[in-house]
């Protein structure tokens, strides 16, 4: 989004870990107007400028968190002396961390841009520095960046659950905490959502509503989110074999793995594989 006057950058959005960490500084700057296909948070110290989300215009001073969703129009306007520190991740890899948020995505929709203190301006600072540092080693590990981001999304929760009256109304219902909990623990032997419902004592239609209302995407993707996060993890240990992952992830035909994994990441497992290993 910041394409001049950058300080540092961090990662590539067209590679596998599809996260882009940007320090950009300036003044008299506006970037592109384009419709977004990641999640993005910004961190802001500004004197004078606006962040234009969708139809609506956010004013720009101090110390402020901005959040984009995918989907969502946005450009910058800036006018006075700005720092930037911004962490953008694709689609793909959103889906994955999103379940760190602890309210309803709506909630976050329609409180884009919080004014913060100078300490916890500071504090997600350091967190996106860490993933930024992460994303800038020879081989970054998956592992690493998505639970530093799920960190950064929880400290996110903290500080609008501080700001908002009526936070109650946004609170993720127990049913799909639960869900998610028993994701963590099954994934890598259950794999429909049908298990998941029956040990909810709900139905499947009734829990894709949930995740459909908090979380944007459907109970299969979490599910799914949480066996390529892990398949990643497994085919960068060397040495490891395709089929050692294949059954550890609950797999009994390496075809079917082979296709879940390409048609998630563009690449066979063997293929990334290869990718992983440096010299």
């Amino acid at each position: 989004m910041f394409e001049t006057g950058i300080v540092k950058k961090s990662g590539d959005l067209k590679k596998d870990h599809e996260t882009l960490y940007t320090e950009w500084q300036g003044r008299l700057h506006r970037t592109r107007n384009f419709q977004n296909d990641e999640f993005i948070i910004t961190l802001s110290e500004s004197k004078r400028g606006a962040h234009h989300i969708d139809l609506e215009k956010h004013i720009m001073r101090g110390y402020q968190l901005h959040i984009v969703f995918p989907g969502q129009r946005s450009h910058f306007s800036i006018l006075d002396y700005t720092f930037t520190y911004q962490l953008r991740i694709a689609k793909i890899n959103f889906e994955k961390v999103c379940t760190a948020l602890r309210f309803s995505l709506h909630l976050y929709r329609i409180h884009p841009v919080q004014n913060l203190t100078q300490s916890e301006f500071e504090k997600l600072r350091d967190e996106l520095r860490n993933i930024g540092d992460e994303l800038h080693m020879d081989r970054p590990l998956l592992e690493i960046i998505c639970s530093r981001a799920r960190v950064t999304l929880q400290e996110i929760s903290r500080i609008l659950e501080k700001r908002i009256s009526d936070i109650n109304l946004f609170r993720i219902p127990s049913v799909l905490f639960e869900f998610l909990q028993l994701v963590k623990l099954h994934y890598n032997k259950e794999h429909n959502v049908t298990f998941y419902a029956k040990k909810l004592n709900v139905s499947s239609d009734y829990l894709a509503i949930l995740t459909r209302n908090h979380l944007n995407i459907t109970p299969k993707k979490v599910i799914k989110g949480e066996i390529l996060t892990e398949s990643k993890r497994l085919l960068s240990l060397v040495p490891i074999t395709i089929k050692v992952v294949m059954y550890q992830l609950g797999f009994e035909d390496q075809a079917v793995f082979t296709q879940f994994f390409k048609s998630s990441t563009g690449m066979s497992p063997t293929e990334f594989q290869k990718s992983t290993i440096t010299f």
